[in-house]
């Protein structure tokens, strides 16, 4: 958008010119103060692993002050944009040039609707790869994402070798990546989705991509990249939105569906779907959830039992984020009985889903039905949620699941605070804190600190007080 917009126009002819105004007027359509404008950023720039900014920062910005980093002044208009459903840049809001006047405009979907040969996806999905994390983390969602998971997943099997090429993958190398892949899923049970675990997937996207366009390979092996890039792909879009970067991540899963589809792996489509409902459940959005849970389920009808288990997993935590008990326990109780029968040849990324898992996410659904149920029945779900959370919370870190603990311990914290049980909730808090330098998950970070703020509205004694100041220093790295 340029300074000639018409949108532009409308806005600064309202705002009579003066400087700062149409972020002013942008934050009034957000319902934001300009601290709340600057959480929002600094969950983003948490998330590529750059330093915070002050909370105050902002009202120097709303009487004109221009932010000395593009980064920053283009996340601002990002998470505007996102907010509101206007279109902002940062020449709507400081009149500063656009370096490339389109590429703020650039959507989750862009290039992946409709038919795609093959070719199209893997060159995509490498340029998309190779997109500077900044870059990333300004995309924009799209309002057509279910049509393009509907279109991805009628992309056509694909039986893919080439017979030129300088270099030739054999078996061992082939054994090797897929090693590799399990090796950086490991990393997320442990650390979760900071800056360093980003670039590592996205390295080894990167070679198996180059490998899949540049050497030469028999079908057998063309078929084992192509799994292992979607599988790749599929944990760089996890790992994303495990850094609040939730639109980056859903560009990732949008791909990671291209190709596992072109490689006829329905297992890691149903995966897929089911982390999309996921994430529209943790984002408020129970409809969307919902509806890419029952495709996950639809798709893993014919898989085997575990596939089916992890589908209706997901689909238990879309009615819980929408509030149906009912509907929650009935997926929970179908989910449980396929997972009684686990086999030898399940797909390799599912080795964590264990009736332990099962009771962790139950535990946070029914956290989120508390919530949504206040009185007696809400105190009766939060007193089932602490059975199930507890255990996890408690040993999680020792087994390798660190960032599991974390995130399942900050939902304890919340159906602590839920019933009004102060010593338990600065319990809990004590012991992430402990943990808190092992795990870099931006989004687990995330809910602690809101967490945290809402206890501080409730919890004034003060042995309370140094409690949370204990909780801030350690979320700030003091």
């Amino acid at each position: 958008m340029t300074l000639g917009d018409p949108q532009l126009g409308a806005e600064m002819a309202l705002s009579g010119d003066r400087p700062g105004a149409v972020l002013v007027q942008a934050l009034g359509y957000a319902n934001w103060s300009p601290r709340e404008l600057v959480r929002e950023i600094n969950g983003r720039l948490a998330g590529l692993g750059e330093r915070r900014l002050d909370l105050t920062v902002a009202h120097a910005w709303s009487r004109g002050s221009v932010p000395r980093s593009e980064t920053v002044r283009r996340l601002a208009a990002a998470v505007l944009t996102e907010r509101t459903g206007r279109t902002y840049t940062q020449t709507m809001l400081w009149g500063t040039p656009e370096p490339d006047a389109r590429r703020d405009e650039r959507t989750v979907t862009d290039d992946l609707v409709g038919r795609r040969p093959l070719a199209a996806v893997l060159a995509t999905a490498t340029a998309w790869n190779a997109t500077a994390p900044a870059s990333q983390a300004t995309l924009r969602p799209s309002g057509d994402l279910f049509t393009a998971v509907w279109d991805a997943d009628r992309q056509q099997p694909h039986s893919i070798s080439r017979e030129s090429g300088t270099d030739h993958v054999l078996p061992p190398m082939m054994t090797l990546l897929e090693s590799h892949l399990a090796d950086l899923r490991r990393l997320d049970d442990a650390a979760g989705g900071g800056a360093i675990s980003q670039r590592y997937v996205r390295i080894a996207l990167d070679g198996v991509l180059s490998l899949l366009q540049n050497s030469r390979y028999t079908p057998d092996i063309g078929t084992r990249l192509l799994r292992t890039a979607g599988g790749l792909a599929q944990l760089a879009g996890w790992m994303a939105f495990d850094a609040d970067l939730s639109a980056s991540g859903q560009r990732y899963q949008l791909v990671a569906i291209r190709l596992a589809r072109a490689s006829a792996d329905h297992d890691t489509v149903a995966n897929v779907l089911g982390m999309l409902a996921y994430q529209h459940a943790a984002a408020g959005n129970p409809t969307a959830a919902i509806r890419f849970a029952e495709a996950a389920v639809e798709k893993a009808a014919k898989s085997l039992p575990t596939v089916r288990a992890r589908a209706l997993g997901r689909l238990a935590t879309a009615h819980a984020a929408a509030g149906d008990i009912d509907a929650f326990r009935s997926a929970t109780d179908r989910c449980l009985a396929f997972l009684q029968h686990r086999r030898d040849d399940d797909p390799p990324a599912l080795y964590y889903f264990t009736a332990d898992q099962v009771a962790a996410e139950s535990g946070q659904g029914l956290v989120d039905l508390a919530a949504a149920n206040p009185g007696a029945k809400g105190r009766r779900l939060l007193e089932e949620a602490h059975s199930l959370l507890s255990p996890i919370t408690a040993h999680g870190p020792t087994t390798g699941y660190t960032r599991s603990a974390f995130l399942h311990g900050v939902h304890l914290a919340r159906a602590h605070l839920l019933a009004h049980d102060t010593e338990a909730t600065l319990a809990t808090f004590g012991k992430l804190t402990a943990h808190l330098p092992e795990v870099q998950s931006v989004r687990c970070r995330n809910l602690l600190l809101g967490i945290r703020r809402h206890a501080g509205t409730r919890i004034k004694s003060a042995s309370g007080k140094d409690a949370l100041n204990r909780v801030d220093r350690a979320l700030s790295g003091i």
